[in-house]
């Protein structure tokens, strides 16, 4: 080969990292290369911590009060800046706690709703409970929690995949729902489910028209734990002194495919949390969507120690523990 025969492949070659083919063997160019794989969107862990901190800053979000009419608002704006097609849905309720009627309110943003594909559910309840019944000090059971762990984090989850969504759109359709009323039943409560879970099975219940019916759902509770503070404090039940998740009871039973695939998907990714230890069965918010024969699971870890205390504030919840339920979610809905 002479060296102008050299020279001139060479600048053939050049052309072909600006786009231009570079075939040295005399046949027809190489077709393009197929479009890459979906890149699932990163979940910034400060941020989200962040996100539960502004909730908890409006004050406890018991019904009636200024700080649930606030927070409202603020997921209603979180929704709409992230490019969701809103859906909210008022209703009125007594609750186990007072036979006062309350204005409540579940709000749902649906993202990728032209897409293909099972229609993905995701979850967490907004209210915070406007008793502390379990605080280790009688004097302060009458007083509304913050619920930073119960109610905040879950939301904050949320909200940060929500931006995801808004930068990089899903694969499928997911709805994002956030329940109101989750959170203020109590024993011997004559109301169904006990008080509890007012909210999501008023939406299972009345499911609106605007959106399509869920083919799998996934609830995120009390997911802010601290491991560092539950070590301090003591081993609470269903933890080994760390953060865990083991399987609740409900999901494991009736819908165990789901509950594997999410669990793997927090294998592989390293998030030791997720431990396949079996669970109590827990009231909560997508029990009422499994009765309507959709795949619902909840990952919640049940009891932490500041459970309906007045402890359960943002002091003792983790970014870390945020970031192992985000990316895990982050990393289903675009991989699996």
């Amino acid at each position: 080969m002479t060296v102008t025969r050299m020279r001139i492949l060479a600048t053939l070659c050049i052309y072909a990292v600006l786009g231009v083919s570079c075939n040295s063997g005399g046949g027809p160019a190489p077709g393009p290369n197929p479009p890459p794989p979906v890149q699932r969107p990163a979940f910034d862990a400060p941020r989200a911590f962040a996100d539960l901190e502004a909730q908890c800053a409006f004050g406890s979000r018991a019904p009636g009060t200024d700080a649930h009419d606030r927070c409202e608002a603020f997921l209603l704006q979180e929704l709409q800046q992230a490019g969701a097609r809103v859906v909210t849905q008022d209703f009125t309720s007594a609750t186990a706690l007072s036979d006062q009627q309350y204005q409540f309110t579940n709000l749902m943003g649906i993202f990728s709703e032209d897409e293909a594909g099972e229609v993905l559910l995701l979850g967490a309840h907004w209210d915070s409970r406007a008793v502390a019944d379990h605080d280790p000090d009688p004097n302060l059971r009458d007083r509304p929690i913050l619920g930073a762990n119960d109610g905040a984090s879950g939301v904050a989850v949320l909200l940060e995949m929500m931006r995801g969504f808004a930068d990089v759109a899903p694969p499928r359709p997911v709805i994002v729902a956030f329940f109101d009323a989750e959170d203020q039943g109590a024993p011997g409560s004559t109301l169904p489910n006990g008080g509890w879970i007012i909210g999501a099975q008023y939406l299972a219940d009345n499911w609106p028209q605007e959106l399509p019916w869920p083919d799998e759902m996934i609830l995120v509770d009390l997911v802010g734990g601290d491991e560092e503070h539950n070590a301090r404090v003591g081993t609470p039940p269903m933890s080994d002194d760390v953060f865990t998740l083991p399987v609740e009871g409900n999901s494991l039973t009736g819908a165990p495919d789901l509950v594997d695939r999410i669990w793997t998907t927090a294998e592989r990714l390293g998030h030791d949390a997720f431990v396949r230890d079996a669970g109590r069965r827990i009231t909560d918010d997508h029990v009422p969507f499994l009765n309507a024969g959709v795949e619902a699971i909840d990952i919640i870890e049940f009891v932490p120690p500041e459970w309906h205390t007045t402890d359960d504030t943002p002091e003792h919840c983790s970014p870390d523990a945020l970031e192992q339920v985000g990316e895990t979610l982050l990393e289903f809905t675009y991989g699996d």
